[in-house]
Protein backbone atom coordinates (compact mmCIF):
# COMPACT_ATOMS: atom_id res chain seq x y z
CA UNK A 1 0.00 0.00 0.00
CA UNK A 2 2.74 2.44 0.93
CA UNK A 3 5.81 1.85 -1.18
CA UNK A 4 8.95 3.33 0.32
CA UNK A 5 7.24 4.18 3.61
CA UNK A 6 7.68 2.51 6.97
CA UNK A 7 4.85 0.30 8.15
CA UNK A 8 6.54 -0.43 11.48
CA UNK A 9 6.56 2.97 13.22
CA UNK A 10 3.60 5.16 14.18
CA UNK A 11 4.01 8.46 12.35
CA UNK A 12 2.07 11.72 12.28
CA UNK A 13 -0.17 12.53 9.33
CA UNK A 14 -1.17 8.91 8.74
CA UNK A 15 -4.40 6.94 9.21
CA UNK A 16 -4.30 4.09 11.72
CA UNK A 17 -6.65 1.79 13.59
CA UNK A 18 -7.24 2.20 17.31
CA UNK A 19 -8.21 -1.13 18.87
CA UNK A 20 -10.20 -0.81 22.11
CA UNK A 21 -10.39 -3.26 25.04
CA UNK A 22 -13.95 -4.06 23.93
CA UNK A 23 -12.39 -5.28 20.64
CA UNK A 24 -14.05 -2.41 18.80
CA UNK A 25 -12.11 -0.63 16.03
CA UNK A 26 -11.84 3.05 15.19
CA UNK A 27 -10.02 4.58 12.20
CA UNK A 28 -8.29 7.83 13.18
CA UNK A 29 -5.96 10.32 11.54
CA UNK A 30 -2.87 10.84 13.68
CA UNK A 31 -2.30 14.58 13.54
CA UNK A 32 0.43 16.18 15.64
CA UNK A 33 -0.66 18.25 18.65
CA UNK A 34 -4.21 16.90 18.42
CA UNK A 35 -6.41 14.75 20.65
CA UNK A 36 -8.32 11.58 19.74
CA UNK A 37 -11.63 10.94 21.50
CA UNK A 38 -12.45 7.29 22.23
CA UNK A 39 -15.88 7.86 23.75
CA UNK A 40 -16.35 6.17 27.12
CA UNK A 41 -12.72 5.02 27.05
CA UNK A 42 -11.49 8.61 27.29
CA UNK A 43 -9.21 10.77 25.12
CA UNK A 44 -5.50 10.76 24.44
CA UNK A 45 -2.89 13.09 22.96
CA UNK A 46 -1.57 11.89 19.62
CA UNK A 47 1.99 13.03 20.34
CA UNK A 48 2.17 10.47 23.15
CA UNK A 49 1.92 7.49 20.74
CA UNK A 50 4.21 8.73 17.93
CA UNK A 51 7.48 6.89 17.44
CA UNK A 52 6.29 3.58 18.91
CA UNK A 53 5.82 0.44 16.84
CA UNK A 54 2.42 -0.46 15.43
CA UNK A 55 0.64 -2.89 17.75
CA UNK A 56 1.86 -1.14 20.90
CA UNK A 57 -0.73 -0.95 23.69
CA UNK A 58 -1.20 2.20 25.76
CA UNK A 59 -2.95 3.19 28.95
CA UNK A 60 -4.55 6.60 29.47
CA UNK A 61 -3.34 8.32 32.62
CA UNK A 62 -4.01 11.82 33.92
CA UNK A 63 -4.51 14.82 31.62
CA UNK A 64 -5.01 12.69 28.47
CA UNK A 65 -1.41 11.49 28.56
CA UNK A 66 -0.54 7.85 27.84
CA UNK A 67 2.04 5.31 28.88
CA UNK A 68 3.00 2.10 27.04
CA UNK A 69 1.92 -1.22 28.54
CA UNK A 70 2.43 -4.87 27.63
CA UNK A 71 -1.04 -5.54 26.22
CA UNK A 72 -4.68 -4.47 26.46
CA UNK A 73 -5.45 -7.15 29.04
CA UNK A 74 -2.23 -7.08 31.11
CA UNK A 75 -2.36 -4.81 34.15
CA UNK A 76 1.42 -4.59 34.34
CA UNK A 77 3.03 -1.66 32.45
CA UNK A 78 6.03 -2.23 30.18
CA UNK A 79 8.37 -0.90 32.82
CA UNK A 80 7.42 -0.97 36.52
CA UNK A 81 9.35 1.87 38.04
CA UNK A 82 7.19 2.91 41.02
CA UNK A 83 6.20 1.18 44.26
CA UNK A 84 2.54 2.14 43.70
CA UNK A 85 2.37 0.10 40.48
CA UNK A 86 3.92 -2.92 42.23
CA UNK A 87 1.32 -2.65 45.02
CA UNK A 88 -1.52 -2.55 42.45
CA UNK A 89 -0.19 -5.72 40.83
CA UNK A 90 0.08 -7.45 44.22
CA UNK A 91 -3.54 -6.53 45.06
CA UNK A 92 -4.77 -8.19 41.90
CA UNK A 93 -2.72 -11.29 42.71
CA UNK A 94 -4.30 -11.48 46.18
CA UNK A 95 -7.79 -11.38 44.67
CA UNK A 96 -7.12 -14.66 42.88
CA UNK A 97 -5.75 -16.61 45.86
CA UNK A 98 -9.14 -18.19 46.67
CA UNK A 99 -10.82 -20.26 43.97
CA UNK A 100 -12.81 -23.48 43.51
CA UNK A 101 -12.13 -26.71 41.69
CA UNK A 102 -15.45 -26.36 39.84
CA UNK A 103 -18.34 -23.90 39.37
CA UNK A 104 -20.98 -26.19 40.88
CA UNK A 105 -21.24 -24.17 44.12
CA UNK A 106 -22.15 -20.92 42.34
CA UNK A 107 -25.75 -19.87 42.92
CA UNK A 108 -27.08 -17.61 40.18
CA UNK A 109 -29.05 -14.84 41.89
CA UNK A 110 -28.39 -12.17 39.26
CA UNK A 111 -27.19 -8.72 40.32
CA UNK A 112 -27.83 -9.46 44.02
CA UNK A 113 -24.53 -11.32 44.22
CA UNK A 114 -22.69 -8.03 43.57
CA UNK A 115 -22.50 -5.71 46.60
CA UNK A 116 -21.23 -2.74 44.58
CA UNK A 117 -24.28 -0.87 43.26
CA UNK A 118 -24.61 0.78 39.85
CA UNK A 119 -24.76 4.18 41.54
CA UNK A 120 -21.45 3.55 43.28
CA UNK A 121 -19.89 2.46 39.99
CA UNK A 122 -21.13 5.64 38.26
CA UNK A 123 -19.67 7.78 41.05
CA UNK A 124 -16.31 6.05 40.65
CA UNK A 125 -16.43 6.68 36.88
CA UNK A 126 -17.04 10.38 37.46
CA UNK A 127 -14.07 10.64 39.81
CA UNK A 128 -11.59 10.44 36.92
CA UNK A 129 -10.95 9.45 33.32
CA UNK A 130 -7.82 7.34 33.69
CA UNK A 131 -7.14 3.62 33.82
CA UNK A 132 -6.43 3.87 37.56
CA UNK A 133 -10.13 4.61 38.15
CA UNK A 134 -11.11 1.65 36.00
CA UNK A 135 -8.71 -0.53 37.97
CA UNK A 136 -10.28 0.58 41.25
CA UNK A 137 -13.77 -0.23 39.93
CA UNK A 138 -12.63 -3.74 38.96
CA UNK A 139 -10.95 -4.32 42.32
CA UNK A 140 -14.04 -3.22 44.24
CA UNK A 141 -16.34 -5.29 42.00
CA UNK A 142 -14.24 -8.41 42.60
CA UNK A 143 -13.99 -7.69 46.34
CA UNK A 144 -17.77 -7.18 46.52
CA UNK A 145 -18.62 -10.31 44.52
CA UNK A 146 -20.01 -12.86 46.98
CA UNK A 147 -19.44 -15.80 44.66
CA UNK A 148 -16.05 -14.88 43.24
CA UNK A 149 -14.10 -17.31 45.43
CA UNK A 150 -16.50 -20.09 44.33
CA UNK A 151 -15.43 -19.70 40.68
CA UNK A 152 -12.63 -21.71 39.12
CA UNK A 153 -9.40 -19.91 38.21
CA UNK A 154 -10.45 -20.01 34.56
CA UNK A 155 -13.85 -18.46 35.34
CA UNK A 156 -12.15 -15.77 37.41
CA UNK A 157 -9.84 -14.95 34.50
CA UNK A 158 -12.82 -14.69 32.12
CA UNK A 159 -14.68 -12.46 34.59
CA UNK A 160 -11.63 -10.22 34.97
CA UNK A 161 -11.22 -9.95 31.19
CA UNK A 162 -14.86 -8.89 30.70
CA UNK A 163 -14.50 -6.16 33.32
CA UNK A 164 -11.21 -4.98 31.85
CA UNK A 165 -12.86 -4.67 28.44
CA UNK A 166 -15.57 -2.53 29.99
CA UNK A 167 -13.76 -0.24 32.44
CA UNK A 168 -10.05 0.11 31.58
CA UNK A 169 -8.87 3.14 29.60
CA UNK A 170 -6.60 1.24 27.25
CA UNK A 171 -6.07 0.96 23.52
CA UNK A 172 -3.55 -0.16 20.94
CA UNK A 173 -2.55 1.53 17.69
CA UNK A 174 -2.54 -0.87 14.74
CA UNK A 175 -1.38 -0.53 11.15
CA UNK A 176 -4.39 0.00 8.87
CA UNK A 177 -4.14 -3.28 6.97
CA UNK A 178 -6.78 -4.49 4.53
CA UNK A 179 -7.90 -7.10 7.08
CA UNK A 180 -8.55 -4.49 9.75
CA UNK A 181 -10.17 -2.21 7.17
CA UNK A 182 -12.58 -5.00 6.26
CA UNK A 183 -13.18 -5.87 9.92
CA UNK A 184 -14.01 -2.22 10.62
CA UNK A 185 -16.70 -2.20 7.93
CA UNK A 186 -18.00 -5.63 8.96
CA UNK A 187 -18.75 -4.19 12.40
CA UNK A 188 -20.00 -0.88 11.02
CA UNK A 189 -22.05 -1.95 7.99
CA UNK A 190 -21.88 -5.61 6.92
CA UNK A 191 -24.13 -5.32 3.81
CA UNK A 192 -21.78 -2.64 2.47
CA UNK A 193 -19.00 -5.21 2.05
CA UNK A 194 -21.44 -7.84 0.70
CA UNK A 195 -20.89 -10.13 3.70
CA UNK A 196 -17.33 -11.01 2.66
CA UNK A 197 -15.15 -12.37 5.47
CA UNK A 198 -11.41 -11.67 6.03
CA UNK A 199 -10.48 -15.25 5.11
CA UNK A 200 -12.52 -15.05 1.88
CA UNK A 201 -10.81 -11.74 1.05
CA UNK A 202 -7.44 -13.46 1.40
CA UNK A 203 -8.69 -16.29 -0.79
CA UNK A 204 -9.81 -13.79 -3.43
CA UNK A 205 -6.42 -12.03 -3.48
CA UNK A 206 -4.56 -15.35 -3.69
CA UNK A 207 -6.63 -16.93 -6.46
CA UNK A 208 -6.70 -13.60 -8.30
CA UNK A 209 -2.86 -13.70 -8.29
CA UNK A 210 -2.62 -10.10 -7.11
CA UNK A 211 1.06 -9.11 -7.02
CA UNK A 212 3.35 -6.08 -7.53
CA UNK A 213 3.56 -4.89 -11.12
CA UNK A 214 0.29 -6.52 -12.21
CA UNK A 215 -2.33 -4.97 -14.46
CA UNK A 216 -5.85 -5.88 -13.29
CA UNK A 217 -9.52 -5.39 -14.08
CA UNK A 218 -11.71 -4.89 -11.02
CA UNK A 219 -15.41 -4.75 -10.22
CA UNK A 220 -15.73 -3.43 -6.66
CA UNK A 221 -19.08 -2.62 -5.04
CA UNK A 222 -17.68 -2.40 -1.49
CA UNK A 223 -16.74 1.26 -1.69
CA UNK A 224 -13.09 0.44 -2.32
CA UNK A 225 -12.30 -2.21 0.32
CA UNK A 226 -11.26 -4.72 -2.36
CA UNK A 227 -9.21 -2.07 -4.18
CA UNK A 228 -7.53 -1.18 -0.88
CA UNK A 229 -6.56 -4.84 -0.38
CA UNK A 230 -5.19 -5.09 -3.91
CA UNK A 231 -3.06 -1.96 -3.57
CA UNK A 232 -1.69 -3.28 -0.27
CA UNK A 233 -0.47 -6.40 -2.06
CA UNK A 234 0.82 -4.46 -5.06
CA UNK A 235 2.80 -2.03 -2.82
CA UNK A 236 2.12 0.80 -5.27
CA UNK A 237 3.44 -1.04 -8.34
CA UNK A 238 1.12 -1.82 -11.25
CA UNK A 239 -2.31 -0.69 -12.42
CA UNK A 240 -5.89 -1.42 -11.41
CA UNK A 241 -8.70 -0.47 -13.80
CA UNK A 242 -11.94 -0.13 -11.82
CA UNK A 243 -15.13 -0.67 -13.84
CA UNK A 244 -18.30 1.04 -12.64
CA UNK A 245 -21.87 1.49 -13.82
CA UNK A 246 -22.52 4.95 -12.35
CA UNK A 247 -21.23 8.35 -13.38
CA UNK A 248 -18.31 8.02 -10.95
CA UNK A 249 -16.75 5.04 -9.20
CA UNK A 250 -17.55 4.76 -5.49
CA UNK A 251 -14.13 4.52 -3.81
CA UNK A 252 -14.80 6.27 -0.50
CA UNK A 253 -12.59 3.85 1.43
CA UNK A 254 -9.51 5.11 -0.42
CA UNK A 255 -9.56 8.30 1.65
CA UNK A 256 -7.89 6.18 4.38
CA UNK A 257 -5.22 4.74 2.09
CA UNK A 258 -2.29 7.01 3.10
CA UNK A 259 -1.44 7.23 -0.60
CA UNK A 260 -0.92 10.67 -2.09
CA UNK A 261 -3.22 11.87 -4.87
CA UNK A 262 -0.41 11.51 -7.40
CA UNK A 263 0.32 7.92 -6.34
CA UNK A 264 -3.36 7.03 -6.57
CA UNK A 265 -3.71 8.49 -10.07
CA UNK A 266 -0.73 6.51 -11.30
CA UNK A 267 -2.05 3.21 -9.94
CA UNK A 268 -5.86 3.47 -10.07
CA UNK A 269 -7.80 4.11 -13.29
CA UNK A 270 -11.59 4.16 -13.57
CA UNK A 271 -13.84 3.47 -16.54
CA UNK A 272 -17.59 3.33 -17.01
CA UNK A 273 -19.08 0.33 -18.81
CA UNK A 274 -19.77 2.49 -21.87
CA UNK A 275 -16.11 3.48 -22.00
CA UNK A 276 -15.03 -0.14 -21.59
CA UNK A 277 -17.43 -1.71 -24.10
CA UNK A 278 -17.10 0.96 -26.84
CA UNK A 279 -13.61 2.46 -26.48
CA UNK A 280 -13.40 3.43 -30.16
CA UNK A 281 -16.35 5.82 -29.91
CA UNK A 282 -15.31 7.46 -26.65
CA UNK A 283 -11.88 8.84 -27.54
CA UNK A 284 -11.51 12.62 -27.14
CA UNK A 285 -9.85 14.40 -30.04
CA UNK A 286 -7.83 17.09 -28.33
CA UNK A 287 -5.61 19.69 -29.95
CA UNK A 288 -3.43 21.31 -27.28
CA UNK A 289 -2.68 25.03 -27.37
CA UNK A 290 0.81 26.38 -27.78
CA UNK A 291 2.45 27.91 -24.72
CA UNK A 292 2.02 31.36 -26.27
CA UNK A 293 -1.73 30.80 -26.70
CA UNK A 294 -2.01 29.54 -23.12
CA UNK A 295 -0.23 32.62 -21.76
CA UNK A 296 -2.73 34.90 -23.51
CA UNK A 297 -5.75 33.24 -21.85
CA UNK A 298 -7.48 34.96 -18.89
CA UNK A 299 -6.98 33.14 -15.54
CA UNK A 300 -10.49 31.65 -15.52
CA UNK A 301 -10.19 30.28 -19.07
CA UNK A 302 -6.67 29.06 -18.39
CA UNK A 303 -7.95 27.00 -15.45
CA UNK A 304 -10.76 25.63 -17.61
CA UNK A 305 -8.30 24.76 -20.38
CA UNK A 306 -6.00 22.78 -18.06
CA UNK A 307 -8.97 20.97 -16.54
CA UNK A 308 -10.24 19.88 -19.97
CA UNK A 309 -6.71 19.04 -21.12
CA UNK A 310 -6.04 16.80 -18.12
CA UNK A 311 -9.44 15.16 -18.48
CA UNK A 312 -8.80 14.37 -22.16
CA UNK A 313 -5.38 12.88 -21.37
CA UNK A 314 -6.84 10.80 -18.54
CA UNK A 315 -9.67 9.36 -20.66
CA UNK A 316 -7.44 8.65 -23.66
CA UNK A 317 -4.82 6.95 -21.48
CA UNK A 318 -7.56 4.76 -20.00
CA UNK A 319 -8.85 3.92 -23.49
CA UNK A 320 -5.33 2.91 -24.55
CA UNK A 321 -5.16 0.63 -21.51
CA UNK A 322 -8.49 -0.97 -22.43
CA UNK A 323 -7.67 -1.44 -26.11
CA UNK A 324 -4.25 -2.92 -25.37
CA UNK A 325 -6.00 -5.48 -23.14
CA UNK A 326 -3.92 -8.45 -21.97
CA UNK A 327 -4.87 -7.77 -18.33
CA UNK A 328 -3.20 -9.95 -15.71
CA UNK A 329 -6.50 -10.88 -14.11
CA UNK A 330 -10.12 -10.03 -13.44
CA UNK A 331 -11.50 -9.75 -9.91
CA UNK A 332 -15.18 -9.14 -9.18
CA UNK A 333 -17.02 -8.39 -5.94
CA UNK A 334 -20.34 -7.30 -7.33
CA UNK A 335 -24.08 -7.97 -7.45
CA UNK A 336 -24.12 -7.78 -11.26
CA UNK A 337 -25.08 -10.84 -13.28
CA UNK A 338 -21.73 -12.29 -14.35
CA UNK A 339 -23.04 -14.20 -17.42
CA UNK A 340 -23.99 -10.81 -18.90
CA UNK A 341 -20.69 -9.18 -17.92
CA UNK A 342 -18.07 -11.82 -18.74
CA UNK A 343 -18.51 -11.82 -22.55
CA UNK A 344 -17.17 -8.24 -22.57
CA UNK A 345 -14.45 -8.87 -19.98
CA UNK A 346 -12.83 -12.17 -20.96
CA UNK A 347 -11.55 -10.90 -24.32
CA UNK A 348 -9.48 -8.30 -22.44
CA UNK A 349 -7.86 -10.82 -20.07
CA UNK A 350 -4.53 -12.34 -21.14
CA UNK A 351 -3.87 -16.03 -21.49
CA UNK A 352 -3.02 -18.14 -18.41
CA UNK A 353 -4.34 -15.30 -16.23
CA UNK A 354 -6.66 -15.72 -13.26
CA UNK A 355 -10.34 -14.85 -13.01
CA UNK A 356 -11.72 -14.66 -9.45
CA UNK A 357 -15.39 -13.82 -8.83
CA UNK A 358 -16.95 -13.37 -5.37
CA UNK A 359 -20.61 -13.62 -4.50
CA UNK A 360 -22.59 -13.91 -1.29
CA UNK A 361 -24.70 -16.73 -2.70
CA UNK A 362 -23.46 -19.99 -4.13
CA UNK A 363 -26.45 -20.26 -6.48
CA UNK A 364 -25.33 -17.15 -8.39
CA UNK A 365 -21.85 -18.59 -8.84
CA UNK A 366 -23.29 -21.92 -10.01
CA UNK A 367 -25.05 -20.06 -12.81
CA UNK A 368 -21.75 -18.36 -13.72
CA UNK A 369 -19.91 -21.68 -13.53
CA UNK A 370 -22.36 -23.28 -15.99
CA UNK A 371 -21.90 -20.33 -18.35
CA UNK A 372 -18.10 -20.67 -18.27
CA UNK A 373 -18.22 -24.42 -18.84
CA UNK A 374 -20.13 -23.80 -22.07
CA UNK A 375 -18.02 -20.77 -23.05
CA UNK A 376 -14.75 -22.76 -22.63
CA UNK A 377 -12.56 -19.67 -22.27
CA UNK A 378 -12.03 -20.42 -18.56
CA UNK A 379 -10.26 -23.64 -17.64
CA UNK A 380 -11.79 -25.70 -14.81
CA UNK A 381 -13.98 -23.03 -13.12
CA UNK A 382 -14.23 -24.05 -9.46
CA UNK A 383 -16.25 -22.70 -6.53
CA UNK A 384 -14.32 -22.39 -3.26
CA UNK A 385 -15.44 -21.67 0.29
CA UNK A 386 -13.36 -20.90 3.39
CA UNK A 387 -14.23 -20.82 7.10
CA UNK A 388 -12.00 -19.89 10.01
CA UNK A 389 -13.40 -20.56 13.46
CA UNK A 390 -12.32 -18.07 16.16
CA UNK A 391 -10.91 -19.42 19.40
CA UNK A 392 -11.06 -18.03 22.92
CA UNK A 393 -7.83 -18.22 24.88
CA UNK A 394 -7.07 -17.65 28.54
CA UNK A 395 -3.96 -18.77 30.45
CA UNK A 396 -3.91 -22.56 30.41
CA UNK A 397 -7.01 -23.10 28.28
CA UNK A 398 -8.24 -22.65 24.72
CA UNK A 399 -11.60 -23.51 23.16
CA UNK A 400 -13.63 -22.36 20.13
CA UNK A 401 -15.97 -19.41 20.48
CA UNK A 402 -19.53 -20.71 20.65
CA UNK A 403 -20.98 -18.07 18.32
CA UNK A 404 -19.56 -16.87 15.02
CA UNK A 405 -20.68 -15.54 11.65
CA UNK A 406 -22.62 -18.05 9.62
CA UNK A 407 -20.84 -17.51 6.31
CA UNK A 408 -18.44 -15.30 4.40
CA UNK A 409 -19.38 -15.85 0.77
CA UNK A 410 -17.91 -17.93 -2.08
CA UNK A 411 -15.21 -17.50 -4.71
CA UNK A 412 -15.37 -18.80 -8.30
CA UNK A 413 -11.90 -19.23 -9.72
CA UNK A 414 -10.52 -20.30 -13.10
CA UNK A 415 -7.74 -19.68 -15.63
CA UNK A 416 -8.17 -17.84 -18.93
CA UNK A 417 -7.35 -20.00 -21.93
CA UNK A 418 -7.71 -19.76 -25.72
CA UNK A 419 -9.56 -22.87 -26.94
CA UNK A 420 -8.44 -24.13 -30.35
CA UNK A 421 -10.70 -25.89 -32.84
CA UNK A 422 -10.14 -29.09 -34.82
CA UNK A 423 -7.63 -30.54 -32.38
CA UNK A 424 -6.78 -34.19 -33.06
CA UNK A 425 -4.83 -36.23 -30.56
CA UNK A 426 -1.84 -38.21 -31.88
CA UNK A 427 0.42 -40.75 -30.29
CA UNK A 428 0.40 -44.40 -29.35
CA UNK A 429 -3.37 -44.62 -29.46
CA UNK A 430 -3.54 -43.36 -33.05
CA UNK A 431 -0.74 -45.72 -34.12
CA UNK A 432 -2.58 -48.75 -32.73
CA UNK A 433 -5.79 -47.61 -34.35
CA UNK A 434 -4.07 -47.39 -37.74
CA UNK A 435 -2.60 -50.91 -37.37
CA UNK A 436 -6.02 -52.31 -36.52
CA UNK A 437 -7.53 -50.63 -39.57
CA UNK A 438 -4.78 -52.08 -41.81
CA UNK A 439 -5.47 -55.58 -40.47
CA UNK A 440 -9.19 -55.22 -41.17
CA UNK A 441 -8.58 -54.02 -44.76
CA UNK A 442 -6.16 -56.86 -45.48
Amino acid sequence: MEAGKSRGVIEAGRYAVVKLPSEGLKIVELRSHSTVNLGKFGSFKVDGVLGYSYGQAFEIIDDRNVRPIKSLMESEPTEIDTEEEEITKDKLTELFTASSESNQNIIDIGSKIQKLSNEEIDNLKKSGASSEIGQKIIEQMIAGHEGFDKKTVFSQQKYLRRKQQKFLRRFSVEYLSSTLMLQYYIEKDLPRVLDISPETLGLLMTYGNVRPGGNYLLLDETGGVILYAMLERMIGQGTVLVLHENEHANLNVMKYSNLSEEETKLTVKTASWLLFIEPDTQRIEWQPFTQEEIDQLPPAKKTKYYRRHNRALEINDTLDLIQNGNFDGFISVSTLSMPSVLPYVLDRVGGSRAVAIYNQFKENLLETQHFLQVDKRILAPSIIESRVRPYQTIPGRMHPVMTMRGYGGYVLWGTRVFPAENIQAIGRGMSNKKKNMDRVSS
